[in-house]
């Protein structure tokens, strides 16, 4: 003989309960939460693309400021040279050594696209005074570009290595 919930409830028996999940049930709720990540997921790639263009902007704009500095310090030349093909630069004393290396490749702190520094040669040389040669820059400013996904920050600075960091 079968039983039926209300013969149960008839009897003062407490129903069967339900243990458990459907498979409809879990399949929403799986299809939810994929969905919920793939979004979160999204907009952080865009956070880190934007972000990772204007911390490295602000990164070379303490750089110039220490290059300078290590110029009069020093009372030698010291120069910023770009590799553009190698999204990095090198600061380095007149003589060749290497005070400090930014690399901003795939493995690094921070990844960009490209990088640019519009000066002749990809250079920037500060004398002993801590004075940056900007001859190669056609106007009283230099110019450092700093791109991840179609994030774009510049840099523009003095020949003194006093720099305002904008979004493009």
């Amino acid at each position: 003989m079968r039983h039926t919930c209300g013969d149960i409830v008839a009897r003062g028996e407490d129903p069967p309960t339900r243990l458990g999940f459907t498979v409809i049930e879990l399949l929403v709720s799986l299809i939810l939460f994929t969905t919920a990540m793939t979004l979160t997921s999204i907009v952080f790639i865009g956070y880190q693309s934007r972000t990772a263009a204007q911390r490295a902007a602000q990164v070379f704009a303490m750089d110039l400021s220490y290059a300078r500095t290590s110029a009069v310090r020093g009372r030698e030349t010291v120069i910023v040279d770009f590799d553009v093909g190698a999204v990095s630069y090198v600061i380095k004393r007149g003589a060749g050594d290497t005070l400090l290396w930014r690399r901003f490749g795939d493995n690094d702190e921070i990844r960009l696209d490209w990088v640019d520094l519009n000066l002749t040669g990809d250079s920037l040389v500060f004398d002993t005074r801590g004075v940056g040669d900007l001859s190669g820059a056609g106007s009283s400013l230099g110019l450092a570009s700093f791109a991840a996904g179609e994030t774009i920050y510049d840099v523009s600075f003095n020949v003194m290595g006093a720099s305002k960091v904008e979004a493009r």
